[in-house]
C-alpha cells in the first residue's frame, strides 16, 4: 500500500535520486538489475513521470532495511 501524500509531507520535499545515483549508492548493484526489480515489481519504491524514474532516499532506506538478515547490529549489543 503506498502512502497518502499530504500537505504536512510532500514527496518532493525529499532527496530525489536517478537509477544512476541509486546503483553508486548501493555497492555491486547494476543498472539493469534496478530495471528488472521495476519490471518485476520487487525492489525498491520509485516514481515515473514520462520516461523519467525517480527514487525518494527516505524509499530507499526503508526498502534496504526491510532487507536485513541474520547476526545482530553493532548497536543491537
Amino acid at each position: 500500500m503506498k502512502n497518502a501524500v499530504t500537505p504536512d509531507v510532500p514527496v518532493l520535499a525529499g532527496r530525489l535520486m536517478t537509477p544512476e545515483d541509486v546503483v553508486q549508492l548501493i555497492p555491486g548493484l547494476k543498472l539493469k538489475l534496478l530495471a528488472e526489480w521495476r519490471y518485476k515489481k520487487t525492489g525498491p519504491r520509485y516514481y515515473k513521470v514520462g520516461r523519467i524514474i525517480i527514487y525518494l532516499f527516505d524509499d530507499l532506506e526503508a526498502w534496504f532495511e526491510g532487507l536485513e538478515s541474520g547476526g545482530e547490529s553493532v548497536a543491537d549489543e
